[in-house]
């Protein structure tokens, strides 16, 4: 496969539109039912994308192999480090790897085990 670096500009004009869609999405939006339903499928998505635009750019299909433990990883990590609050509809990330968020930080409301 030869590689095609003109991809480049439509690889980060895809990102930041993609970055500014889900930021409305997910943090200007209250919809916490609709949030939770899509989280998962906007973080597998995403790196889905990431990996088809590496391989157009690089024209190297094995990369793949290499780059998709690394991927999985990530879009595991921010499907379960993101909770949405159900009393306020915020989106929060949790930073700490290696604790759970119970309680929200705006209203201060118990986070449900389902978020």
């Amino acid at each position: 496969m030869k590689p095609h670096p003109e991809t480049f500009p439509w690889f980060m004009g895809t990102w930041i539109i993609l970055g500014i869609a889900s930021f409305c999405f997910f943090f200007l939006g209250k919809d916490v039912k609709r949030k939770r339903k899509w989280m998962p499928v906007a973080a597998i998505g995403t790196g889905i994308l990431f990996m088809g635009f590496v391989v157009a750019i690089t024209g190297q299909p094995k990369v793949v192999l290499f780059m998709a433990p690394f991927v999985a990883l990530i879009s595991f990590i921010n499907i379960r480090n993101t909770r949405f609050c159900g009393s306020c509809g915020r989106t929060i990330y949790n930073h700490m790897w290696f604790s759970r968020i119970s309680f929200c930080a705006k209203c201060g409301a118990k986070l449900d085990e389902a978020t």
